[in-house]
């Protein structure tokens, strides 16, 4: 392919997640990295560096840049709004890091003005990619479950323990509820692409003495519109685990970070389970999630028709987190349309 054939992406937020994703953008053989710009510049020149690309010292001069089709947002929560809508706004196709924003409202501008530009948004909501979950989905849709009762997933990470006071991982207005905006956002995509409609959540949070000012541990009872019921949980003071188990009436699944998924049919022990074979492990499920995303915008742009992950998508993932914080506050259940109207 010829420099003109491949997506030109430039990248705002430049941590880890922004080496992440640009990583990703070259390993899916549809996109090549152009620059990036972050507010630090030593951020900026060690990318620059590493990618031999462009060293952006501002967001206008990034959006400027005709060789940049598309922006891959990896910024601070607060700035993805604005970020966005000016990529938009500058005819640039939009990649956007979950959490969309701090609000349902928010979100729904970013969605409107990447409409009313006629340009592309894309949404990190990757789980739902990674090839345990593809096999997960596949054996749900055929039937290979029976019919679904109920679903738990857990995501911990110890980044309460460890992200430090200068994260914007530590600061609960960037990133309220502990694992919630970090983790179980994720989750909540997964559940409905899996098992439909979240209709309602009844949440609560837990401190038990990190450092990190930051709730510790989250969970959230759902309903879904199928009538099945589930649960989503995380903890920001626990080793990196995740576990996803499924419950129906003709067997069980189990995936998580430390195996192969297991397949428990109806009539079975737990020691009979089948071990499932998907090809890659955890992290490498990830990294083959994060570069499909950016093929699949590629494929968008060059060929028409809307991504994978839209914005829609990334607004109800949204919509659940802020069902969680608000059903804890004022201690009852909440349903996701409320949260869709009024937040």
């Amino acid at each position: 392919m010829s420099d003109q054939e491949f997506l030109g992406v430039a990248f705002v937020g430049l941590g880890w997640w922004g080496d992440v994703l640009a990583d990703a953008a070259l390993a899916s053989g549809s996109a090549r990295v152009i620059g990036g710009y972050a507010r630090t510049p030593s951020s900026r020149e060690a990318f620059a560096a590493k990618y031999d690309c462009r060293n952006y010292e501002s967001l206008e001069q990034l959006l400027g840049d005709p060789e940049v089709e598309a922006v891959s947002v990896a910024s601070a929560n607060s700035a993805h709004k604005e970020q966005a809508i000016a990529a938009a706004k500058a005819g640039k196709h939009v990649h956007l890091e979950k959490p969309m924003a701090l609000s349902v409202s928010d979100a729904r501008e970013i969605i409107e003005a990447c409409e009313a530009s006629g340009v592309k948004l894309h949404v990190g909501q990757n789980f739902r990619r990674w090839p345990m979950f593809r096999r997960a989905k596949e054996m749900i849709d055929k039937g290979e479950l029976g019919t679904i009762s109920f679903a738990i997933a857990h995501f911990s990470y110890n980044l309460g323990l460890t992200a430090g006071e200068k994260s914007m991982r530590w600061d609960p207005v960037e990133n309220p509820g502990g694992p919630l905006y970090s983790y179980t956002v994720h989750l909540a995509d997964l559940m409905e692409t899996l098992f439909g409609e979240i209709v309602d959540v009844s949440a609560t949070f837990g401190k038990v003495g990190g450092p990190s000012p930051t709730d510790d541990a989250a969970a959230a009872a759902l309903r879904f519109r199928s009538g099945m019921v589930g649960v989503l949980s995380g903890s920001y003071v626990a080793p990196f685990r995740f576990l996803f188990d499924i419950e129906g009436t003709e067997g069980a699944l189990s995936l998580s970070s430390a195996s192969m998924p297991k397949f428990q049919a109806m009539g079975e022990q737990m020691a009979e389970a089948e071990l499932l074979d998907v090809g890659v492990g955890f992290l490498k499920g990830r990294d083959l999630a994060n570069s499909e995303q950016f093929a699949d915008l590629a494929r968008c742009v060059r060929s028409g028709g809307e991504p994978e992950v839209t914005g829609g998508h990334g607004l109800r993932a949204l919509a659940v987190m802020r069902g969680m914080l608000k059903s804890h506050a004022e201690r009852r259940t909440v349903t996701v349309e409320e949260i869709l109207s009024s937040d």
